[in-house]
């Protein structure tokens, strides 16, 4: 078992365990937008169970670890691609 406080500061760590995501679905399952691969900020959070600030905290501490795993923001076209439609 890893300890949290070690995860959450050890960039090597987190490193180490990217590729578990099958662990997620054994904690609950993670909703996904309609194409199967992206999440909301308000996604994360209900996840996590934890406000959406919280996320986006953690996303500006560590957007460009974030960043090198495959986050990307989407804005304008892309995002309205996402966006459901009416």
């Amino acid at each position: 078992m890893i300890d949290q406080a070690a995860l959450l500061e050890s960039k090597v760590l987190r490193g180490s365990v990217l590729e578990r995501t099958d662990v997620l679905d054994k904690v609950k399952a993670l909703s996904l937008l309609p194409d199967g691969m992206h999440v909301t900020t308000a996604m994360v959070a209900v996840y996590f169970e934890v406000a959406e600030t919280v996320i986006n905290n953690l996303l500006s501490r560590h957007r460009q670890e974030l960043e090198s795993n495959g986050l990307r923001v989407l804005r304008g076209p892309e995002l309205r691609e996402f966006a459901p439609r009416p």
